[in-house]
Order: structure tokens, then sequence, then C-alpha cells
């Protein structure tokens, strides 16, 4: 019973991972609006972005900065567009890179459709590694 546990799990693991890409994806069925795997992800890391333009078209870039002693794996944004009524139009999930060393720093730039305003947090990490100097 275990195993078939473990192997659902890993099924369900595989799934939610492999549909990620540095292109990110669309948010799930309209209707039914992505939420972070990792509520509380604020108190490792700091998050800073800003909207612009590149190529006539709109980006969000900015930085995440890991404060935490560990290699933080697997991260990924959670990049949202809104309206003028706050509703979110868009969302698109996007592999930050490899992995965040401790105490340093990664840029992200997402192109995004045009909208309101945006919102940007994080949608899953995992920790690699030692915890250091915790």
């Amino acid at each position: 019973m275990k195993a078939m546990n473990a192997l659902a799990a890993a099924a369900l693991i595989s799934g939610v991972a492999g549909c990620a890409s540095t292109e990110g994806m669309p948010a799930a069925s309209p209707g039914y609006e992505l939420r972070a795997f990792s509520p509380g992800w604020e108190r490792f890391f700091t998050l800073t972005w800003q909207t612009g333009q590149q190529n006539g078209r709109p980006v969000v870039s900015g930085a995440v900065r890991n404060q935490y002693g560990a290699t933080a794996i697997r991260v990924q944004l959670l990049v949202e567009a809104i309206d003028d009524k706050g509703g979110v139009v868009s969302q698109r999930v996007v592999w930050l890179g490899d992995s965040i060393e401790p105490y340093d720093t990664a840029i992200f730039k997402v192109p995004v459709g045009p909208a309101a305003s945006y919102r940007v947090s994080i949608f899953a990490y995992d920790w690699g590694g030692r915890a250091m100097g915790v």
C-alpha cells in the first residue's frame, strides 16, 4: 500500500514539475487560480521586481535573494497579470534556474501580456545541501 501511495505521489509530482519550462505555463483552467505550493516563502527569500518593456512588449524583471543558509533548488516563480478590478487575467509559472546558493541572488525577466498591474511570488522551491550558519 505504501509503495502504491509513493508511486502515485511520484507520478503527480513528476507531472506537475514536468509541465513547467523556461517558457512558463499558463494557469490550469479558466476559473482555477494557481496558488503557491510553499506558503511562507517570504521567510527565506527577498523578491524585488518591476515592469518594463523589451522589444515593445511588456516584461516583469527582478531578483530573488536566498536569505537562508542552504541552497534553494527547483525554484519557480508565479507571475500574475491583474486587471483594473483586481482580478487575475493570466498566470505563468517559470523556472528561475538550477539553484540559488545561500545568500546569493538570481535575476529574472519574464515576458507578460498587457495588464493593469502584475503580481510576482515564489510558486515552489526545495532545499538542497546543508544549512550553514542558521
